[in-house]
Protein backbone atom coordinates (compact mmCIF):
# COMPACT_ATOMS: atom_id res chain seq x y z
CA UNK A 1 0.00 0.00 0.00
CA UNK A 2 1.96 3.71 -0.67
CA UNK A 3 2.24 5.90 2.07
CA UNK A 4 -0.83 8.92 1.47
CA UNK A 5 0.60 11.92 0.69
CA UNK A 6 3.54 10.53 -0.78
CA UNK A 7 2.55 10.37 -4.52
CA UNK A 8 4.03 13.50 -5.78
CA UNK A 9 3.31 14.89 -9.83
CA UNK A 10 5.69 16.93 -11.03
CA UNK A 11 5.34 19.29 -14.04
CA UNK A 12 8.17 21.02 -15.82
CA UNK A 13 8.98 23.27 -18.54
CA UNK A 14 11.56 25.73 -20.65
CA UNK A 15 13.41 25.91 -22.61
CA UNK A 16 15.52 22.18 -24.25
CA UNK A 17 18.54 21.38 -23.80
CA UNK A 18 20.85 18.00 -23.70
CA UNK A 19 20.49 16.18 -20.43
CA UNK A 20 17.03 17.46 -19.09
CA UNK A 21 15.46 14.05 -18.71
CA UNK A 22 18.52 12.40 -17.11
CA UNK A 23 18.68 15.14 -14.93
CA UNK A 24 15.31 15.30 -13.63
CA UNK A 25 15.34 11.34 -13.55
CA UNK A 26 18.50 11.27 -11.27
CA UNK A 27 17.17 13.29 -8.54
CA UNK A 28 14.02 11.07 -8.50
CA UNK A 29 16.18 7.93 -7.83
CA UNK A 30 18.69 9.96 -5.77
CA UNK A 31 15.79 10.66 -3.67
CA UNK A 32 14.35 6.96 -4.07
CA UNK A 33 11.14 7.38 -5.82
CA UNK A 34 9.72 4.93 -8.69
CA UNK A 35 8.25 6.87 -11.51
CA UNK A 36 4.67 5.39 -12.30
CA UNK A 37 3.58 7.36 -14.91
CA UNK A 38 5.67 9.85 -17.28
CA UNK A 39 5.16 12.30 -20.21
CA UNK A 40 7.53 14.21 -22.36
CA UNK A 41 7.76 16.34 -25.04
CA UNK A 42 9.58 19.28 -27.35
CA UNK A 43 8.50 21.26 -30.03
CA UNK A 44 10.64 24.35 -31.28
CA UNK A 45 12.94 24.25 -28.78
CA UNK A 46 10.31 24.43 -26.09
CA UNK A 47 10.21 21.01 -23.27
CA UNK A 48 8.00 19.84 -21.31
CA UNK A 49 7.99 16.65 -19.11
CA UNK A 50 4.90 15.41 -16.25
CA UNK A 51 5.99 12.98 -14.00
CA UNK A 52 3.57 11.21 -11.31
CA UNK A 53 6.56 9.70 -8.42
CA UNK A 54 5.62 7.38 -5.66
CA UNK A 55 8.00 8.45 -2.56
CA UNK A 56 6.10 5.98 -0.28
CA UNK A 57 9.48 3.46 0.41
CA UNK A 58 11.72 6.79 0.70
CA UNK A 59 13.39 7.55 3.77
CA UNK A 60 13.66 10.79 2.87
CA UNK A 61 10.96 13.43 4.56
CA UNK A 62 8.67 15.00 2.25
CA UNK A 63 9.85 18.14 3.28
CA UNK A 64 13.52 17.28 1.70
CA UNK A 65 11.85 15.81 -1.20
CA UNK A 66 10.18 18.72 -2.64
CA UNK A 67 13.44 20.80 -1.57
CA UNK A 68 14.98 18.64 -3.79
CA UNK A 69 12.75 18.14 -6.72
CA UNK A 70 12.51 22.09 -6.73
CA UNK A 71 16.30 22.66 -6.86
CA UNK A 72 15.85 20.79 -10.62
CA UNK A 73 14.25 23.99 -11.62
CA UNK A 74 17.83 26.22 -10.30
CA UNK A 75 19.97 23.58 -12.39
CA UNK A 76 18.34 23.24 -15.19
CA UNK A 77 16.27 26.89 -15.73
CA UNK A 78 12.92 24.95 -15.61
CA UNK A 79 10.24 26.25 -14.27
CA UNK A 80 8.87 23.25 -11.91
CA UNK A 81 5.50 22.34 -10.10
CA UNK A 82 4.74 19.98 -7.91
CA UNK A 83 1.61 18.26 -6.37
CA UNK A 84 0.38 16.27 -4.10
CA UNK A 85 -1.64 13.08 -5.37
CA UNK A 86 -4.30 10.92 -3.53
CA UNK A 87 -3.70 6.98 -5.00
CA UNK A 88 -7.69 6.95 -5.45
CA UNK A 89 -7.14 9.51 -8.05
CA UNK A 90 -4.21 7.26 -9.70
CA UNK A 91 -5.78 4.21 -9.72
CA UNK A 92 -8.78 4.93 -11.80
CA UNK A 93 -8.31 6.57 -15.43
CA UNK A 94 -11.59 6.33 -17.34
CA UNK A 95 -11.05 4.38 -20.56
CA UNK A 96 -10.11 6.92 -22.81
CA UNK A 97 -12.15 6.89 -26.10
CA UNK A 98 -10.01 8.38 -28.68
CA UNK A 99 -10.70 9.68 -32.19
CA UNK A 100 -8.43 11.53 -34.95
CA UNK A 101 -9.78 14.60 -36.44
CA UNK A 102 -8.41 15.97 -39.67
CA UNK A 103 -9.41 19.36 -40.43
CA UNK A 104 -8.15 20.89 -44.24
CA UNK A 105 -8.71 23.95 -46.26
CA UNK A 106 -7.85 27.47 -47.00
CA UNK A 107 -6.13 29.05 -43.70
CA UNK A 108 -7.72 31.82 -42.11
CA UNK A 109 -7.72 33.11 -38.43
CA UNK A 110 -10.22 31.34 -35.95
CA UNK A 111 -10.75 27.87 -37.13
CA UNK A 112 -8.67 26.27 -33.94
CA UNK A 113 -10.73 28.84 -32.02
CA UNK A 114 -14.17 27.32 -33.35
CA UNK A 115 -13.48 24.04 -33.49
CA UNK A 116 -12.05 23.72 -30.41
CA UNK A 117 -14.94 25.62 -28.37
CA UNK A 118 -17.49 22.84 -30.13
CA UNK A 119 -15.36 20.32 -28.89
CA UNK A 120 -15.93 21.84 -25.39
CA UNK A 121 -19.45 22.29 -25.86
CA UNK A 122 -19.68 18.23 -25.90
CA UNK A 123 -17.23 18.07 -22.92
CA UNK A 124 -14.86 16.20 -25.56
CA UNK A 125 -11.03 16.87 -24.95
CA UNK A 126 -8.48 17.57 -27.42
CA UNK A 127 -5.35 15.35 -26.16
CA UNK A 128 -2.59 16.57 -28.73
CA UNK A 129 -2.75 18.90 -31.90
CA UNK A 130 -0.53 19.42 -34.55
CA UNK A 131 -0.13 21.05 -37.77
CA UNK A 132 0.16 19.49 -40.74
CA UNK A 133 0.21 22.31 -42.66
CA UNK A 134 0.06 25.76 -42.86
CA UNK A 135 0.33 28.56 -44.95
CA UNK A 136 -1.72 29.35 -48.10
CA UNK A 137 -3.05 25.93 -47.27
CA UNK A 138 -4.10 25.02 -43.82
CA UNK A 139 -3.99 21.38 -42.36
CA UNK A 140 -3.90 20.02 -38.47
CA UNK A 141 -4.97 16.75 -36.92
CA UNK A 142 -6.21 16.94 -33.44
CA UNK A 143 -6.63 13.53 -31.16
CA UNK A 144 -9.79 13.92 -28.91
CA UNK A 145 -10.93 11.54 -26.37
CA UNK A 146 -14.56 11.31 -26.22
CA UNK A 147 -15.12 9.26 -23.08
CA UNK A 148 -16.42 11.84 -21.60
CA UNK A 149 -18.71 13.25 -24.15
CA UNK A 150 -22.12 14.78 -23.36
CA UNK A 151 -25.11 12.38 -24.85
CA UNK A 152 -28.08 14.05 -25.28
CA UNK A 153 -31.30 12.55 -23.11
CA UNK A 154 -32.75 9.64 -25.34
CA UNK A 155 -29.96 9.13 -27.88
CA UNK A 156 -27.63 5.88 -27.96
CA UNK A 157 -24.42 6.76 -27.36
CA UNK A 158 -23.75 5.49 -30.59
CA UNK A 159 -26.24 8.01 -31.85
CA UNK A 160 -24.88 10.97 -30.17
CA UNK A 161 -21.31 10.29 -31.83
CA UNK A 162 -22.90 10.30 -35.28
CA UNK A 163 -25.12 13.78 -34.52
CA UNK A 164 -21.44 14.87 -33.39
CA UNK A 165 -19.91 13.94 -36.06
CA UNK A 166 -22.61 15.23 -38.27
CA UNK A 167 -22.80 18.84 -36.46
CA UNK A 168 -18.36 19.28 -36.71
CA UNK A 169 -18.71 18.47 -40.25
CA UNK A 170 -21.57 21.06 -40.65
CA UNK A 171 -19.22 23.49 -38.65
CA UNK A 172 -16.07 23.19 -40.95
CA UNK A 173 -18.46 23.69 -43.79
CA UNK A 174 -19.36 27.20 -42.72
CA UNK A 175 -15.25 27.50 -42.45
CA UNK A 176 -15.05 25.99 -45.99
CA UNK A 177 -12.66 23.41 -44.29
CA UNK A 178 -12.71 19.71 -45.39
CA UNK A 179 -12.92 17.45 -42.29
CA UNK A 180 -12.58 13.59 -41.57
CA UNK A 181 -13.06 12.26 -38.40
CA UNK A 182 -11.89 8.30 -37.73
CA UNK A 183 -11.49 6.01 -34.47
CA UNK A 184 -7.85 6.05 -33.25
CA UNK A 185 -7.91 2.11 -33.80
CA UNK A 186 -9.40 2.28 -37.12
CA UNK A 187 -6.55 5.03 -37.86
CA UNK A 188 -3.44 3.32 -36.50
CA UNK A 189 -4.32 0.41 -38.23
CA UNK A 190 -2.36 -0.01 -41.49
CA UNK A 191 -4.38 0.59 -45.12
CA UNK A 192 -3.31 -1.30 -47.64
CA UNK A 193 -5.77 -0.82 -50.60
CA UNK A 194 -7.24 2.63 -51.95
CA UNK A 195 -10.68 2.58 -54.15
CA UNK A 196 -11.96 5.21 -56.40
CA UNK A 197 -15.37 5.65 -57.54
CA UNK A 198 -14.03 6.66 -61.13
CA UNK A 199 -16.72 9.33 -62.40
CA UNK A 200 -17.68 10.53 -58.96
CA UNK A 201 -13.80 11.66 -58.30
CA UNK A 202 -11.54 11.25 -61.02
CA UNK A 203 -13.42 12.52 -64.05
CA UNK A 204 -13.63 16.02 -64.57
CA UNK A 205 -18.08 16.88 -64.23
CA UNK A 206 -18.20 19.14 -67.34
CA UNK A 207 -16.29 16.56 -69.65
CA UNK A 208 -18.64 13.95 -68.08
CA UNK A 209 -21.88 16.06 -69.08
CA UNK A 210 -19.85 16.58 -72.30
CA UNK A 211 -19.64 13.40 -73.32
CA UNK A 212 -23.30 12.97 -73.07
CA UNK A 213 -24.10 15.30 -74.75
CA UNK A 214 -22.02 13.86 -77.82
CA UNK A 215 -23.53 10.03 -77.51
CA UNK A 216 -27.07 11.99 -77.18
CA UNK A 217 -25.68 13.93 -80.26
CA UNK A 218 -25.60 10.35 -82.04
CA UNK A 219 -28.38 8.22 -80.87
CA UNK A 220 -30.64 10.78 -79.47
CA UNK A 221 -31.92 10.98 -75.79
CA UNK A 222 -30.56 8.28 -73.48
CA UNK A 223 -33.99 7.95 -71.94
CA UNK A 224 -36.64 10.89 -72.04
CA UNK A 225 -38.62 9.20 -69.50
CA UNK A 226 -35.80 8.88 -66.67
CA UNK A 227 -35.76 12.09 -64.80
CA UNK A 228 -32.15 12.82 -63.65
CA UNK A 229 -30.65 14.14 -60.46
CA UNK A 230 -27.71 16.96 -61.35
CA UNK A 231 -24.71 14.63 -61.26
CA UNK A 232 -24.37 13.14 -64.35
CA UNK A 233 -23.81 9.31 -63.03
CA UNK A 234 -27.45 8.19 -63.11
CA UNK A 235 -27.65 8.76 -66.69
CA UNK A 236 -24.50 6.72 -67.52
CA UNK A 237 -26.37 4.25 -65.10
CA UNK A 238 -29.12 4.52 -67.32
CA UNK A 239 -27.36 4.33 -70.68
CA UNK A 240 -25.54 1.18 -69.43
CA UNK A 241 -28.95 0.00 -68.93
CA UNK A 242 -30.05 0.91 -71.76
CA UNK A 243 -26.97 -0.27 -74.47
CA UNK A 244 -29.29 -1.52 -76.87
CA UNK A 245 -29.40 1.96 -78.02
CA UNK A 246 -25.64 2.20 -79.16
CA UNK A 247 -26.53 -0.76 -81.85
CA UNK A 248 -24.68 -0.24 -84.97
CA UNK A 249 -22.59 2.52 -84.02
CA UNK A 250 -18.98 1.60 -84.88
CA UNK A 251 -17.10 0.86 -81.49
CA UNK A 252 -14.09 2.95 -82.48
CA UNK A 253 -16.41 5.88 -83.20
CA UNK A 254 -17.74 5.53 -79.51
CA UNK A 255 -14.40 5.16 -78.07
CA UNK A 256 -13.24 8.42 -79.75
CA UNK A 257 -15.79 10.10 -77.67
CA UNK A 258 -13.80 8.81 -74.67
CA UNK A 259 -11.23 11.31 -75.12
CA UNK A 260 -13.78 13.93 -74.25
CA UNK A 261 -13.51 12.70 -70.78
CA UNK A 262 -11.15 14.90 -68.34
CA UNK A 263 -9.48 13.91 -65.44
CA UNK A 264 -9.55 16.09 -62.46
CA UNK A 265 -6.55 18.36 -61.93
CA UNK A 266 -3.78 15.76 -59.83
CA UNK A 267 -5.64 12.73 -60.38
CA UNK A 268 -2.77 10.76 -61.77
CA UNK A 269 0.14 12.62 -59.36
CA UNK A 270 -2.14 11.30 -56.62
CA UNK A 271 -2.41 7.99 -57.95
CA UNK A 272 1.31 8.08 -58.35
CA UNK A 273 2.26 8.95 -55.10
CA UNK A 274 -0.50 6.94 -53.32
CA UNK A 275 1.42 3.66 -55.22
CA UNK A 276 5.09 4.86 -54.15
CA UNK A 277 3.63 4.50 -50.50
CA UNK A 278 3.21 1.12 -50.96
CA UNK A 279 -1.31 1.22 -51.71
CA UNK A 280 -2.70 -1.14 -53.71
CA UNK A 281 -5.44 1.43 -56.12
CA UNK A 282 -8.35 -0.04 -57.59
CA UNK A 283 -10.88 1.77 -60.31
CA UNK A 284 -14.40 1.24 -59.95
CA UNK A 285 -17.01 2.37 -62.58
CA UNK A 286 -19.99 1.71 -63.71
CA UNK A 287 -19.44 3.82 -67.03
CA UNK A 288 -17.28 1.89 -69.51
CA UNK A 289 -13.94 0.64 -69.98
CA UNK A 290 -12.55 3.59 -71.56
CA UNK A 291 -13.46 5.50 -68.50
CA UNK A 292 -10.63 3.38 -66.40
CA UNK A 293 -8.32 3.00 -69.88
CA UNK A 294 -6.43 6.47 -69.79
CA UNK A 295 -5.87 6.02 -66.25
CA UNK A 296 -4.80 2.63 -65.87
CA UNK A 297 -2.18 2.73 -68.51
CA UNK A 298 -0.84 6.17 -67.28
CA UNK A 299 -0.78 5.36 -63.39
CA UNK A 300 -0.72 1.27 -63.79
CA UNK A 301 -3.12 0.56 -61.11
CA UNK A 302 -3.55 -2.61 -59.95
CA UNK A 303 -7.13 -3.30 -60.48
CA UNK A 304 -9.48 -1.89 -62.25
CA UNK A 305 -13.78 -3.08 -62.92
CA UNK A 306 -15.84 -1.22 -65.58
CA UNK A 307 -18.29 -2.12 -68.31
CA UNK A 308 -17.64 -3.32 -71.75
CA UNK A 309 -19.77 -2.85 -75.16
CA UNK A 310 -19.59 -5.90 -77.20
CA UNK A 311 -18.74 -5.53 -81.21
CA UNK A 312 -19.42 -7.83 -84.07
CA UNK A 313 -16.48 -9.12 -85.76
CA UNK A 314 -16.89 -5.83 -87.90
CA UNK A 315 -16.47 -3.77 -84.80
CA UNK A 316 -20.47 -2.32 -84.79
CA UNK A 317 -21.52 -2.86 -81.04
CA UNK A 318 -24.33 -5.18 -80.71
CA UNK A 319 -26.14 -3.34 -78.25
CA UNK A 320 -24.86 -5.80 -75.62
CA UNK A 321 -22.90 -5.40 -72.45
CA UNK A 322 -19.94 -8.08 -71.61
CA UNK A 323 -20.55 -10.21 -68.15
CA UNK A 324 -20.69 -9.51 -65.79
CA UNK A 325 -22.41 -5.66 -65.54
CA UNK A 326 -20.67 -3.52 -63.21
CA UNK A 327 -23.95 -1.49 -61.45
CA UNK A 328 -23.50 1.21 -58.50
CA UNK A 329 -25.16 -2.02 -56.77
CA UNK A 330 -22.83 -4.32 -57.57
CA UNK A 331 -19.34 -2.47 -57.00
CA UNK A 332 -19.69 -3.82 -53.26
CA UNK A 333 -19.38 -7.00 -54.54
CA UNK A 334 -16.09 -6.58 -56.74
CA UNK A 335 -14.72 -4.56 -53.51
CA UNK A 336 -15.17 -7.92 -51.51
CA UNK A 337 -13.56 -9.80 -54.08
CA UNK A 338 -10.32 -7.59 -53.89
CA UNK A 339 -9.96 -7.73 -50.77
CA UNK A 340 -10.22 -11.62 -50.47
CA UNK A 341 -7.09 -11.53 -53.46
CA UNK A 342 -5.48 -9.44 -51.46
CA UNK A 343 -6.16 -11.18 -48.08
CA UNK A 344 -7.43 -8.20 -46.14
CA UNK A 345 -10.15 -6.64 -44.16
CA UNK A 346 -12.41 -3.97 -44.60
CA UNK A 347 -10.54 -2.01 -41.85
CA UNK A 348 -7.51 -2.06 -44.01
CA UNK A 349 -9.03 -0.26 -46.81
CA UNK A 350 -9.48 3.66 -48.13
CA UNK A 351 -12.74 4.63 -50.25
CA UNK A 352 -13.18 7.66 -51.75
CA UNK A 353 -16.51 8.83 -54.08
CA UNK A 354 -18.94 11.78 -54.31
CA UNK A 355 -21.43 10.32 -50.84
CA UNK A 356 -23.80 9.37 -53.38
CA UNK A 357 -26.29 6.40 -53.39
CA UNK A 358 -23.98 5.28 -56.43
CA UNK A 359 -20.93 5.44 -54.11
CA UNK A 360 -22.61 3.65 -51.43
CA UNK A 361 -19.93 0.98 -51.27
CA UNK A 362 -17.08 3.44 -50.05
CA UNK A 363 -19.64 2.97 -46.53
CA UNK A 364 -18.25 -0.18 -44.90
CA UNK A 365 -14.59 0.80 -44.51
CA UNK A 366 -11.63 1.62 -42.91
CA UNK A 367 -12.07 5.10 -43.90
CA UNK A 368 -14.60 6.63 -46.69
CA UNK A 369 -14.12 9.94 -48.07
CA UNK A 370 -16.65 12.37 -49.82
CA UNK A 371 -15.45 13.93 -52.33
CA UNK A 372 -17.37 17.44 -53.14
CA UNK A 373 -21.03 15.77 -51.90
CA UNK A 374 -24.22 17.35 -52.18
CA UNK A 375 -26.68 17.96 -49.40
CA UNK A 376 -27.70 14.24 -49.52
CA UNK A 377 -24.87 12.70 -48.72
CA UNK A 378 -24.55 9.05 -47.39
CA UNK A 379 -22.57 8.64 -44.34
CA UNK A 380 -19.20 8.77 -44.49
CA UNK A 381 -16.31 9.18 -42.59
CA UNK A 382 -14.79 12.75 -44.10
CA UNK A 383 -15.63 15.00 -46.33
CA UNK A 384 -13.47 16.83 -49.23
CA UNK A 385 -15.05 20.08 -50.36
CA UNK A 386 -12.62 21.62 -52.15
CA UNK A 387 -11.71 20.52 -55.88
CA UNK A 388 -7.93 19.52 -55.22
CA UNK A 389 -8.63 15.61 -55.18
CA UNK A 390 -4.79 15.88 -53.76
CA UNK A 391 -5.71 16.92 -50.75
CA UNK A 392 -7.07 13.71 -49.56
CA UNK A 393 -2.91 12.74 -49.04
CA UNK A 394 -3.80 14.88 -45.65
CA UNK A 395 -6.38 12.75 -44.51
CA UNK A 396 -3.34 9.95 -44.05
CA UNK A 397 -1.77 11.90 -41.76
CA UNK A 398 1.32 12.44 -43.86
CA UNK A 399 3.39 15.92 -42.87
CA UNK A 400 3.89 18.75 -45.37
CA UNK A 401 7.94 17.91 -45.81
CA UNK A 402 7.28 14.53 -46.42
CA UNK A 403 4.79 15.25 -48.93
CA UNK A 404 6.63 17.71 -50.98
CA UNK A 405 9.05 15.15 -50.97
CA UNK A 406 6.98 12.50 -52.93
CA UNK A 407 5.51 15.34 -55.05
CA UNK A 408 8.95 16.65 -55.76
CA UNK A 409 10.27 13.02 -57.04
CA UNK A 410 7.06 12.16 -58.56
CA UNK A 411 7.44 15.23 -61.12
CA UNK A 412 10.83 14.28 -61.50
Amino acid sequence: MKEKGKIISLSATGLDSPGLVAKITTKIFEMNGNIIDVEESCRRGLFYIFLIIDFSASEHSMDSISAALDSIGDETGLKIILGIYDEEEISYVPQKENHMVTVLGEDKPGIIAKISTFFHQYNISIENCRMIARGKFFSMEMAIDMSQMRVQTGLSRDKAIDKMSTELKKLCKRLNQSVVVQSEDIYQRGKKLIVFDVESTLIQDHSLGNFLGKIEGKVGPIDSETKFRDAHEDKIETLIENARVLKGIPISDFEKFGDILELNPGALELIAILKSMGFKIALLTSGFNFFTKKIFEAAGVDYAFSNTLKADEKGIITGKLEEPIITSDSKQEILEFIMNVEKIGPDQVIAVGDGSTGSHFIENVGLSIAFKPDEKSIKTDGILSSDRIMNMLYCLGIPKAELDRHLKSGSS
